[in-house]
């Protein structure tokens, strides 16, 4: 998290400065993405103990997403950051990940190789998957940073690939099975994709629609 603020706040700066929209965005999305980083684990059974020091990621990224639409729509802030806290959260996302994995949660199925976390067993480290996931995102959102002219797609075109990814590695995960063989994080993944979808169509729809006015 202090990476991807770091990253967040310096690059704003280096595009004219730090407005005060900017600030209650990403506190709006940070404030969101915790209370949205619990929420699964509610429909996993988990105790008010484990509740309180885990949190899930895709629900954190929901959250926060929505966190910021919701502060934008309040506020009546027109900021469109998405090119800038796209880049942000995938460093975060990519050295949380790397956490994960030397703190021995997060991991895969038994397999013939991997790693043993404690418990005897060698898992994948699908930790190790999705760091890499996010390593190489963060590389392509900055390769494409100054090449898009859409302000915040980059962010929406993020969100869609992580929640494909995230749904199909849930298939190398230990998670409790919640509605039709899927977990939780399927479900949320299935419905963030549907969305993404439509923001990312509708977006285009709008592009092209002001290309020919």
């Amino acid at each position: 998290m202090i990476a991807g603020l770091i990253y967040y706040f310096v690059s704003l700066k280096r595009r004219g400065g730090v407005s005060e929209g900017a600030v209650k965005i990403v506190f709006s999305a940070l404030f969101c993405g915790v209370i949205g980083s619990k929420i699964p684990l509610l429909f996993e059974g988990s105790g008010w103990e484990e509740i309180l020091y885990k949190k899930s990621i895709v629900g954190g990224l929901a959250g926060g997403m929505f966190g910021v639409i919701a502060i934008k729509k309040i506020l009546g802030i027109k900021l469109k950051l998405g090119n800038v806290i796209a880049p942000s959260v995938a460093l975060g996302m990519a050295i949380g990940r790397i956490g994960c994995f030397f703190n021995g949660c997060c991991y895969g199925v038994c397999a013939s190789w991997g790693f043993d976390f404690g418990d005897g067993l060698l898992r994948l480290p699908t930790q190790l998957f999705e760091s890499a996931f996010h390593i190489a995102a963060f590389a392509l959102l900055i390769f494409y940073r100054n090449k898009v002219k859409t302000p915040g797609i980059l962010f929406k075109m993020y969100l869609l690939a992580y929640f494909i990814f995230r749904f199909l590695t849930e298939f190398i995960r230990e998670n409790p099975i919640i509605f039709c063989k899927m977990t939780i994080y399927q479900i949320i993944c299935i419905l963030g994709i549907i969305y993404m979808t439509i923001i990312l169509w509708r977006s285009g729809k709008n592009g092209r629609k002001q290309k020919f006015e």
